[in-house]
Formats: structure tokens, C-alpha cells, sequence
């Protein structure tokens, strides 16, 4: 099992930092920027010379392996339309980073777009979302999507990397992927109104990231083969970490401690759950079908519910090693 998820970290890592890695080998040209407008020639590397401001959409990438250097610039808007968008046209490949972007409707909005990587960019502000993604594949890292209207990051399809995302106070969730195969690592997800961090889909996995102080759910992941690795759900408005509808999802040396519902709420078979603390909920610590095993699962002093609740399926009861649930 530990070789497993070494083994996924890994990839994901990896994958990140290749990507990242090829911005400069994505785009060959370097055309400076100084007002907002269309960005059409493919393969090209356009760079902000200058703080940039708009009424409508701003810089409007409308051409494939297009890359923007904001280089410490800031777009600021009206509170309407997309500090950067793909003007609602597919244009794969793009690549932003290095710089700030405030007060649009969409901070990003590639709406029709994926396999964009996106670096050291502060989206904050928005009255809608930070960062929207319409497509799979993409690289998200050393990201700030705080407070938006909606969500800080929604990406409406599969197989994402994201690594270092600050998303905290949004008015509609943290970070929302709707599909499958992504990965979110080394993150805070904080005080946002809603969900911290929702993945609708299998095989997804949080690593080493503080999902704390959000109105709804913790860490929800609403399919089957997810897990939770070193991770941190504390002081959430309900659950924990939630995994409502399929099975065979994990928790590995987490904590879930604080929580205004459950700690950890498994709701299909075949969990496992192994050096984790689920302290002092308010609905209770672990609650989980069987069958199911624990190792080294500490639950104490949680009210409104069982320090531990397994319930028996026909598969059997669940396995229990080193269980510390009075």
C-alpha cells in the first residue's frame, strides 16, 4: 500500500514539474504587451510590459500554445467579462503565469479550452470564479484564488495537477473539479462558503493540504478509489471528509479533528483508514461501511454519534488493528 502511494505522488509531481518545466519550449516568439486585446498567433510568447485595465474581457488568447508572462503585472477590470479568456473557442496549450488579476467576472475563464498550465498567478477578487477550466490535463501550481464571488478554481473535466493553491474566503467553494484522475497537493483550502475541496469523480487523490474553517464539507470526493494522504480537515462547518456514494476510497496519516459534522464519513464499502486522528467532531468520528479495516485509528471525545460506527454489509464486519475508539 505505502509503495502505491509513493508511487502516485510521485507521477504527480513529476507531472507538474514537466509541465511547468515546458513554457519556454511550448512558444518560440516573444511579442510585448501593452493593452489588452486578441492574442492570434500560435506559438508565440506575449508579455506584459505594463499594469493592465479593462471594461470587458482583457487579453483573449485566440490561437493554439499561445504563452502570457505577466511578469508582475496586474489586469484589473470592472467587475465584468475575463481578465484572460479563449473567447469561447477551443485553443488548447496555454500557458499564463507571473502576475495578478482583479475584479473581472472570471479571473480566468477558459471556457472552452484545457492542457493549460498556469503558474504564479493571483486570480483573487472576482465576482465570479478565480480560475474556470472547461477541459482535461491541465498544471495549476504556486496559484492564489481568494476571495471570488464563486468558486476559487473549477475545472469541468479530468486528469489536472494541482500543486500550492491558496483558495481561501470564496463564495461558493475552494476548488470544485467535476471529473476524474486529478490530483491536488501541498494546498490550503480555507474559509471559503461551501466545500473546501470537491471532486466528483473516481480516482483522486489530496496529499499533504489543510482543508480548514469552510461552511460545508471538508474534503468531499463523491466516487469510488480516492484517498486522503497527510492531509489536515479541522474546524469545517460539517464533515470532515466525506466519500457519500462508492467504494474502495482511503485515508492514510490524516487528521479530521473539530468538524462541525462527522470527522470521517465513508459511505460505501471497502474503506481503509490507517493512522488517523478523528477528534472531537460534532457528529460523531468515523463513520463507515463495512466491509471496511482501520489501522492505527485514533477517535476520541467526538459528540452526537459514535467515537467509531461501522455498519455490517453482507460482505462482513470490518477489520481493526491498533483501534484507539472508546
Amino acid at each position: 500500500m505505502n509503495i502505491k502511494l509513493s508511487a502516485r505522488e510521485l507521477i504527480a509531481a513529476l507531472f507538474a514539474i514537466l509541465l511547468i518545466g515546458g513554457f519556454a519550449g511550448r512558444a518560440s516568439a516573444d511579442v510585448a504587451v501593452s493593452a489588452c486585446g486578441t492574442l492570434s498567433t500560435p506559438g508565440t510568447n506575449y508579455f506584459l510590459t505594463r499594469n493592465l485595465s479593462a471594461t470587458g474581457d482583457c487579453l483573449v488568447i485566440a490561437a493554439d500554445n499561445v504563452g502570457i508572462d505577466m511578469r508582475g503585472h496586474t489586469i484589473t477590470g470592472n467587475g465584468s467579462h475575463s481578465g484572460i479568456s479563449d473567447g469561447d473557442i477551443p485553443h488548447p496549450f496555454a500557458v499564463i503565469r507571473n502576475g495578478t488579476i482583479r475584479n473581472f467576472a472570471d479571473g480566468i475563464n477558459l471556457e472552452n479550452s484545457g492542457e493549460a498550465t498556469i503558474s504564479n498567478v493571483d486570480s483573487s477578487k472576482n465576482t465570479d470564479d478565480g480560475i474556470f477550466i472547461a477541459d482535461c490535463c491541465n498544471t495549476l501550481d504556486s496559484i492564489t484564488a481568494n476571495n471570488n464571488g464563486a468558486t476559487g478554481i473549477q475545472i469541468d473535466s479530468d486528469d489536472s495537477s494541482l500543486s500550492r493553491i491558496l483558495a481561501k474566503g470564496n463564495g461558493a467553494g475552494g476548488i470544485l473539479i467535476t471529473s476524474c484522475c486529478n490530483t491536488l497537493v501541498a494546498s490550503t483550502v480555507s474559509n471559503n462558503t461551501g466545500n473546501g475541496v470537491e471532486m466528483d469523480d473516481c480516482c483522486s487523490f489530496v496529499v499533504s493540504s489543510n482543508i480548514q474553517k469552510n461552511t460545508g464539507i471538508g474534503v468531499q470526493l463523491n466516487s469510488d478509489d480516492n484517498g486522503v494522504v497527510r492531509s489536515n480537515t479541522s474546524k469545517n462547518g460539517s464533515d470532515g471528509m466525506e466519500f457519500p456514494t462508492s467504494g474502495e476510497n482511503m485515508i492514510v496519516a490524516s487528521k479530521s479533528n473539530g468538524n462541525g459534522g462527522a470527522g470521517i464519513d465513508i459511505g460505501a464499502r471497502f474503506g481503509i483508514i490507517s493512522g488517523v486522528q478523528a477528534n472531537k467532531n460534532a457528529a460523531g468520528g468515523v463513520n463507515m461501511l463495512c466491509r471496511g479495516s482501520t489501522a492505527s485509528l485514533t477517535a476520541k471525545k467526538n459528540k452526537g454519534g459514535s467515537n467509531l460506527t461501522q455498519t455490517v454489509t453482507s460482505d462482513g464486519p470490518c477489520a481493526n488493528v491498533n483501534l484507539n475508539a472508546p
